[in-house]
């Protein structure tokens, strides 16, 4: 059936608020769901919240028509819609002259991102105008297809999935209108860089400099097609239906030239992306019980586009310089780095460079609709979605305590809230039984007792992260701790696994430890610092 703007006298799908369902009971929620979703309806309020199904379709409900059926009208006016919660945010924000916020929260692949994407192209739509005002609606809109490009990539739940959270805040004047903003960004996952699990992509960015770049900008950065680079070719994957690299290259272009990045910092960007990808084709053969390269010749091209000797660079990756302390006298001893140090070192050098990367361009986002003085502002929490994949690791472990930490705000601010609420007013109702999982947030967080992360720190406080048995002394250690909510984790030889809000999810403990410390050495810290770029 296709979508109407329905008056009051027209039968909805389903119920539009499931406040008013008969019997608040799982079964009956997903068939309401259903039904709306069936109809292509995929918009459901819960009160103040919005329950939005992605689709996986484009529909037609996100053009100036419903801007204008939306803008200014009441929120139970219209049929439910994201337009309607983003402009009762805004006209809250205006008329008590108070900061807001939206929390998009959801599974991997559930449409969190194009969420907040609608969210701002429509207080764009409906904000004030000017010159000024234009320029900064055009960088806050600018950014998204900029950190896309650097900050998201395929997995196997999603073919543009985050991998990185953010936060954006848009500044508003007197006027209504946004005359600022600031984006915040953490837990980039930058092990992607360096690999990748099967059917999965590495960050869009390398695809759309492969297959977009111009001849001579390949000829110039060496590049050819990705399956000959190690970074990209682990996975065997290269093209995404739906995805097309070369537009979206020349998106992204488009956007650092909106944002103010110069075309000589744009081909310093672009010289770190290759470089990256020529730094993974570096491979090392053992020699007398230490590493060498197997051939010099792949130093050459990252050294050049990172602008440092490839000597040293060689020197660097294969060699460490240790400080040791004998009584008040300390001496500097060379050592030299067996194969899979080097991979590490090589591996190490690859994601900081691509992590300093992403926070150059959120600094030029930044530096380009900054403002000296905040009057009130609209936030949007932007991140990333539950994942229970096959394989979970300490990126999973990380991105699913963020959601937990959500989860119990959004407990906190609706059921824990509203029931509080009918209390105080002394209003007769049956209460409701809900999972609180704080339990769980202090299994993953406690300091006293130590939960999960607690013990990980110890244990990478007292062992090197990459001496062999890290990651089985973390699992014996936390076999035998008195974690608070133990009733939620369970151990096993390889790993553990957490009864989360959402399901329970395995981890395994292979690389926890050395992913926590992430170390930097002071070698690849100096190389990089005698960069001429």
């Amino acid at each position: 059936m296709p979508y109407h703007w329905q008056s009051k006298s027209v039968k909805a799908s389903g119920v539009e608020d499931m406040v008013l369902l008969t019997k608040i009971q799982e079964s009956a929620i997903v068939e309401n769901l259903k039904k709306r979703f069936l109809d292509d309806q995929i918009y459901t309020y819960i009160g103040p919240v919005l329950v939005a199904v992605n689709p996986f379709k484009s529909l037609p409900y996100f053009t100036d028509k419903e801007v204008d059926v939306y803008q200014g009208a009441a929120l139970y006016e219209n049929p439910p819609h994201i337009y309607a919660l983003a402009d009762a945010m805004y006209r809250s924000m205006m008329s008590d002259w108070e900061k807001q916020c939206i929390i998009i929260s959801g599974e991997s692949g559930a449409g969190k991102t194009v969420s907040a994407k609608f969210i701002m192209s429509y207080l764009a739509k409906v904000s004030g105008g000017g010159q000024h005002v234009q320029k900064v609606k055009d960088v806050i809109l600018k950014s998204n297809p900029l950190l896309e490009a650097f900050g998201n990539a395929r997995t196997v739940r999603n073919n543009n999935s985050s991998r990185f959270g953010k936060y954006v805040e848009i500044q508003f004047g007197r006027g209504g209108q946004p005359d600022g903003g600031k984006i915040s960004n953490f837990l980039l996952e930058k092990s992607r860089v360096v690999s990748q699990n099967a059917q999965e992509r590495n960050f869009h960015v390398f695809y759309q400099l492969c297959y977009g770049a111009s001849s001579e900008d390949k000829e110039q950065l060496g590049l050819t097609s990705p399956d000959y680079y190690y970074y990209l070719n682990q996975s065997g994957l290269y093209v995404v239906d739906g995805i097309d690299d070369v537009q979206e290259y020349h998106d992204t272009r488009t956007a650092m030239d909106v944002i103010g990045i110069s075309s000589d910092e744009q081909a310093e960007v672009l010289s770190i992306v290759a470089g990256v990808l020529h730094l993974g084709n570096i491979t090392f053969i053992e020699s007398g019980n230490y590493a060498v390269p197997a051939d010099d010749e792949f130093l050459a091209f990252p050294a050049y586009l990172l602008g440092v000797n490839d000597m040293l660079l060689k020197s660097k990756l294969t060699s460490r310089i240790i400080d040791t302390k004998w009584g008040a006298k300390t001496e500097s001893v060379t050592m030299t780095l067996n194969v899979e140090q080097a991979l590490y070192t090589r591996d190490a050098l690859a994601k900081a460079l691509y992590a300093r990367l992403f926070d150059f361009l959120v600094k030029a986002v930044n530096q380009a609709m900054q403002k000296e003085r905040d009057d009130t502002s609209i936030g949007i929490l932007d991140i990333y979605g539950f994942e229970i994949f096959q394989r979970n690791g300490f990126e999973q472990f990380c991105i699913n305590f963020v959601n937990e930490k959500l989860q119990q705000i959004f407990i906190e601010l609706t059921l824990k809230a509203e029931q509080e609420e009918y209390v105080e007013e002394g209003i007769k109702w049956n209460p409701i039984e809900y999972f609180n999982n704080k339990v769980v947030c202090d299994l993953i967080e406690s300091k006293k007792p130590p939960g999960i992360m607690s013990v990980l720190d110890d244990i990478c406080a007292t062992m090197h992260a990459q001496s062999e048995g890290a990651d089985g002394k973390l699992l014996e250690k936390l076999g035998h701790a008195n974690l608070p909510g133990q009733q939620h984790y369970v151990g096993f030889s390889a790993g553990f696994t957490v009864h989360h809000y959402a399901g329970k999810v395995t981890y395994e403990a292979d690389g926890f430890c050395e992913k926590n410390r992430d170390v930097l050495f002071k070698d690849i810290i100096e190389l990089m610092q005698s960069s001429q770029q």
